[in-house]
């Protein structure tokens, strides 16, 4: 009937016993029973068992409110059908009236809710009751039935004292758990996990025993982070298929979600999960670095590669398949946005499988073509060329622009870059302030390219987390409308919650903003080129110490992932800071008397007031300063010296004002820059008492300190003088496209000429060699260089 539920006005009850203290409580403003309607009663309880459980005296009235409730769209009824589909009534309730604060010494609230399921044609499928809910609103969630389109809901509550309800809030939601799909990827993803584990221990042990079998078969090693090497494609393409390991890694640690690992651990293993995940995603990752190190030396190990590629992108696409499939699919935006963001890895899996297929079937065992791969371009040998070109002596020092300035100078350029080519690599240099005469370290180039990709990663989640459908917005602004709406001047919590979400939305996408930070991130090759001149040239001001500094091997280790880590966690606290501006100023939007009361606080208060008035107050001192008590064109030189003295003991303290508020500003500012910052770890802004505990800058200089022990310039060039007078202990293997044998000419005139070209080889090398040995000489003898016969010669003639 229409008058079985009713509406109680809203209203202030003094609940105070005393007549000197007044206790105002809300009451009403709500549905419950009619409590002036008889009705008949599906449950009655007269309170007998009150002394053991003291459960009060509860009659059920047989007059529900019922609401129909459908089950649209594909998404939904798909997994309603998978019976996947939980329902959810989220409910608010208050003091029906005056006299239910008086019942309530003797009657408990309660209430009783039933579900009925329909299909499609509205045929009965199946119900379900709860218990009795006695002063409670906590409603337990339900199942669906499979083939459910139409729930039922009746809602039963007691009369005498109701449980009066503000709003009730249904809505269905996906168990993600019990979906088919993701029962079938956890299954395989166990046993997918344990093959990983097995190529763990079956690659590196086909490649020893090929090593003890085979002459001309070595052990590879994983990585060569410690020598100079060219820059190859494969090599970043699978840190970024790790990339996608360790940004699920990352974003579960964050939200203190549960690993890929967490169902199979130990116990005892969980205390160090946190260490553990990242070094078993190493274990994974460290067969296909094995079978890339010895592509160019055995077949095998390009089938091998082709199988444990294979293994990881199964891996990766049965744990990453349930989230598409139930959590993205709900928003077809924002599965396209996290659709684009896998794009990256699944080309980087197809680029490094690619490369195994293809070298399995062309692959050919020579010596010239391993070497071909390694080889490098000739920068340190024109780092070191260039050190024997006299400089002019310069006092005037060279400071080198900013970003900001560089890119302004990219930009009003142009009419000169029309003529050349913008795109060319000297461009590309300058902007990012690097040098052609110092090679970029293999390593910062990987921690790079790994922390773009988890960038670019995180702006489609964080969105999907934050606005998408069942997000941590429109989930808080559905609880939080009803209350806060009451701070409009005209409440209305469904606009209210219409409009708190577009301006939250907005603020969800400036927060996206945050993300160029990864364009902020590419300073550190500014950074590196600039101190390894600096360490080549003797200057090791940027550590503590000095030369004499404690840092060793065991730091350098670490770069690759402090590197990474930093970036990535400030980049994210940076767009959850941005994002939290925004809802800061949504709010004062929103709420009318809470910016009034802000206003009228700080806008109109003394404390706001001072700090613009000490401002335009300094700006006044600082104008009388200069114009009777300085000299004109001097910024310390004084006139009036004897009135200054007086004027300076006046005012010395009126800047105390400003300081004030002034500290306001610079906590403030600090908050605001402090954490895009931190995301960079080739410097810090800390003393050098604390600066050591800083993991990221200390990774940063035994970076550094590793690539100028190993990769400096001259060393490396003195070692090429040596190496023609290395002899191989085997004899070189050559395919048909490098045989010398197959490739010279029958005729004398040829055979000939490959002598001739030999001999001036050798002379060449020899000819090389003794002027190493003479500027190394002319170096550290700088009074024989007088003693030069072109010296001597000049002299006497002149």
């Amino acid at each position: 009937m229409s008058d079985d539920w009713v509406y109680y006005p809203e209203q202030a009850v003094n609940i105070s016993m005393s007549e000197a203290v007044v206790h105002i409580v809300m009451a009403g403003g709500c549905c419950a029973p009619n409590r002036m309607k008889p009705t008949g009663r599906i449950y009655q309880d007269y309170g007998e068992s009150f002394g053991d459980n003291g459960t009060k005296i509860v009659g059920i009235a047989d007059a529900p409110l019922i609401q129909t409730i459908a089950v649209e769209g594909t998404y939904m009824r798909h997994l309603t059908d998978d019976h996947a589909m939980n329902l959810t009534l989220l409910a608010s309730v208050n003091m029906a009236d005056k006299q239910a604060v008086l019942y309530g010494a003797a009657f408990d609230r309660a209430g009783l809710i039933t579900y009925k399921y329909m299909d499609a044609e509205r045929r009965f499928l199946g119900n379900h009751s709860t218990d009795v809910l006695r002063n409670s609103v906590a409603i337990p969630d339900v199942t669906l039935p499979r083939h459910t389109r139409f729930i039922e809901i009746s809602i039963y509550g007691s009369r005498t004292n109701p449980l009066c309800f503000t709003y009730i809030y249904a809505g269905l939601y996906v168990d993600r758990k019990q979906a088919t799909i993701t029962r079938i990827c956890s299954k395989l993803t166990s046993t997918l996990q344990y093959t990983a584990l097995g190529n763990f221990v079956l690659i590196p042990a086909c490649f020893a025993v090929m090593a003890w079998t085979m002459s001309t078969f070595e052990f590879p090693p994983p990585v060569r982070f410690l020598c100079r090497q060219p820059t190859p494609i494969m090599t970043l393409c699978v840190f970024m298929m790790m990339g996608s390991f360790i940004f699920n890694q990352a974003w579960n640690l964050i939200n203190s979600q549960s690993v890929i690992f967490d169902e199979w651990l130990p116990r005892a293993v969980k205390v160090i999960e946190l260490f553990i995940s990242f070094f078993l995603y190493a274990v994974y990752f460290y067969p296909v670095f094995l079978c890339y190190s010895a592509s160019y030396r055995s077949r095998l190990a390009n089938v091998l590669g082709v199988y444990v590629v294979l293994v990881l992108f199964s891996l990766r696409v049965v744990i990453d398949l349930p989230s598409y499939v139930v959590t993205y699919a709900r928003d077809v935006q924002y599965l396209v946005f996290n659709v684009i963001a896998a794009v990256p890895a699944i080309l980087a899996y197809a680029a490094v499988l690619g490369f195994f297929v293809v070298r399995s079937f062309t692959f050919r065992s020579c010596d010239t073509c391993r070497i071909i791969s390694l080889e490098v371009t000739d920068t340190e040998e024109q780092y070191v060329r260039r050190l024997f070109v006299p400089h002019d002596f310069k006092i005037a020092r060279t400071i080198k622009p900013t970003w900001w300035r560089r890119i302004w100078l990219l930009i009003s350029r142009q009419q000169k870059l029309k003529r050349q080519r913008i795109f060319r690599m000297a461009t590309v240099r300058w902007l990012f302030g690097t040098k052609e005469i110092v090679r970029i370290p293999l390593v910062v180039k990987v921690a790079l390219t790994l922390l773009i990709y988890c960038l670019a990663q995180l702006i489609p989640i964080l969105l999907t987390q934050m606005i998408g459908v069942g997000g941590v917005v429109p989930t808080h602004i559905c609880a939080w409308s009803p209350y806060l709406a009451q701070f409009q001047y005209h409440p209305d919590p469904m606009h209210f919650a219409v409009k708190s979400f577009m301006l939250m939305q907005i603020a969800a996408y400036f927060a996206t903003v945050g993300a160029v930070c990864m364009i902020y991130a590419f300073g550190i090759l500014r950074r590196v080129t600039k101190d390894l001149v600096r360490l080549r040239r003797g200057d090791y001001g940027i550590f503590k110490g000095k030369k004499d500094n404690d840092i060793d091997i065991d730091d350098a280790i670490r770069f690759l992932g402090v590197c990474v880590g930093f970036g990535f966690t400030g980049t994210m606290y940076f767009m959850v800071e941005v994002a939290l501006i925004g809802t800061g100023i949504a709010m004062l939007i929103q709420l009318d008397h809470v910016r009034d009361f802000l206003l009228h606080r700080v806008g109109y208060g003394t404390f706001f007031a001072s700090f613009f008035v000490a401002l335009v107050v300094q700006m006044i001192q600082k104008r009388i300063t200069g114009i009777l008590f300085l000299k004109n064109g001097s910024r310390f030189s004084l006139q009036n010296r004897a009135p200054f003295l007086h004027y300076w003991y006046f005012m010395m303290l009126t800047s105390m004002t400003r300081a004030l508020t002034s500290y306001i500003i610079r906590t403030l500012k600090l908050a605001l820059r402090y954490p895009i910052f931190s995301l960079r770890v080739d410097r810090n802004a800390e003393t050098w008492s604390v600066r050591r505990g800083d993991g990221g800058f200390v990774g940063y200089c035994g970076m550094l300190l590793a690539e100028h022990e190993y990769n400096n310039p001259v060393l490396l060039v003195f070692i090429e003088c040596l190496l023609p007078h290395i002899h191989p202990k085997r004899p070189y293997r050559y395919c048909n496209a490098h045989d010398p044998m197959k490739q010279q000419d029958d005729s004398i005139y040829e055979s000939d000429k490959v002598i001739l070209v030999s001999s001036s080889r050798h002379v060449k090398a020899i000819r090389a060699r003794t002027r190493w040995f003479l500027a190394y000489t002319l170096i550290h003898n700088p009074m024989i260089r007088k003693c030069r016969k072109h010296v001597l010669k000049a002299v006497v003639d002149s």
